[in-house]
């Protein structure tokens, strides 16, 4: 159950498979208030070499976010065929959700391709797939893939029975579709799900008809464990919306420590709190919470610059044991302040890989080719 929650929050929360952009202006301020950088450049080639070293990697993570990184750079070396001809699903789901628009007619009707990675990829052109006649027989037999090209009926009457795959990007997909009448579909579905799909459902039916929604949400919550009602509060900051707010701060009032701990970080993501709520989160026992600290500073960093005092707290939690929070700090560093603060200079080629490496490696190799010539 917890590994399909965790997906299902690391997709609201925007979990990176991408590289995060937008951080130019805020680099120049950050460094005109006078916010040491203990990062060091790296070269385009510095950057590709570990991307390089990456994109065969055993680690389905790792390979996913260079793969990832190398297609965003040209059709050479065929990346592209690469990483949707990649065996695994997850490789190819984080290809369809940042290369969709490269993904062509032959790519997506391949019969072996992941279902959700081609739903994914899809799920914004429904319009342009209808041109493509003719349409292959697996499109027309898969339910999924029948929705997006118009045909929802046989879909909704299995969600609203809570009969779904426990598949977080499988919902994350009904939401994108724009069917009419998901949501009272979706609010009713929680309740008959199985107890893994039922969060996903009540949160992504909280989205599109917030009241009905936030019936289902009270009903799954009711007497379910303290880690799920953690995985509610870290989704609903996700959300940012007034309701999710108005839930994060009854929730900041309650008796149980760690969750009203969480609840404040979120409300430090909406926003509503000082960043300092999460800074002295970076410095809390428990490895998950030093996490979210992290990642509710990336998502305050969104709508606003980070404080000096932030981003220095930040690279001293970079070093932190758990690579989990450097992860989750090294994405904020890269969002709040740009990715020359993150203390990672380049790497030797006999440097064993991690996720770190190879997201700061990708951000670079992005800065190098915004700043090329056109």
């Amino acid at each position: 159950m917890k590994v399909h929650l965790v997906g299902f929050v690391g997709l609201l929360a925007g979990w990176l498979c991408t590289v995060q952009t937008g951080c130019a202006f805020k680099r120049k301020l950050h460094a005109s208030i006078g916010v040491s950088s203990d990062g060091a450049v790296w070269s385009q080639e510095d950057a590709v070499a570990v991307l390089k070293r990456a994109a065969v990697s055993d680690d389905v993570t790792i390979r996913a976010l260079a793969l990832s990184a190398l297609i965003r750079s040209s059709t050479e070396g065929g990346w592209l065929e690469r990483g949707w001809f990649d065996p695994s699903p997850s490789v190819q789901r984080s290809v369809a959700r940042n290369h969709a628009h490269r993904l062509s007619r032959e790519h997506l009707f391949r019969p072996s391709a992941d279902r959700l990675a081609v739903a994914l990829a899809l799920v914004e052109r429904r319009e342009e797939v209808t041109s493509w006649a003719p349409i292959p027989a697996h499109f027309e037999t898969d339910e999924l893939l029948a929705v997006l090209l118009g045909n929802p009926t046989v879909l909704l009457a299995d969600v609203r029975d809570g009969m779904i795959p426990p598949e977080p990007l499988f919902v994350e997909v009904l939401r994108r579709s724009g069917i009419d009448g998901l949501g009272d579909v979706l609010a009713e579905g929680a309740g008959q799900a199985e107890q893994d799909m039922q969060l996903p459902l009540a949160l992504t039916a909280f989205q599109l008809l917030p009241d009905k929604g936030e019936q289902a949400l009270v009903e799954v919550l009711r007497d379910t464990d303290d880690l799920t009602k953690i995985f509610a509060v870290e989704a609903l900051a996700s959300l940012g919306d007034d309701q999710a707010a108005g839930w994060l701060r009854r929730v900041a009032k309650t008796d149980d420590a760690a969750l009203r701990d969480h609840a404040r970080m979120g409300l430090v993501a909406l926003g509503l709190v000082p960043v300092d709520v999460a800074v002295q989160g970076l410095s809390f026992p428990d490895r998950d919470q030093r996490a979210w600290a992290a990642t509710c500073l990336k998502l305050a960093a969104q709508n606003r610059p980070l404080p000096r005092e932030a981003i220095a707290a930040l690279q001293v939690a970079w070093r932190d044991e758990s690579i989990m929070v450097r992860q989750a700090v090294t994405q904020a560093l890269i969002e709040g302040a740009g990715v020359e603060f993150v203390p990672l200079g380049p790497l030797s080629s006999n440097t064993v890989l991690d996720a770190v490496a190879v997201m700061v490696a990708a951000k670079w190799f992005l800065v190098h080719q915004k700043s090329a010539p056109s």
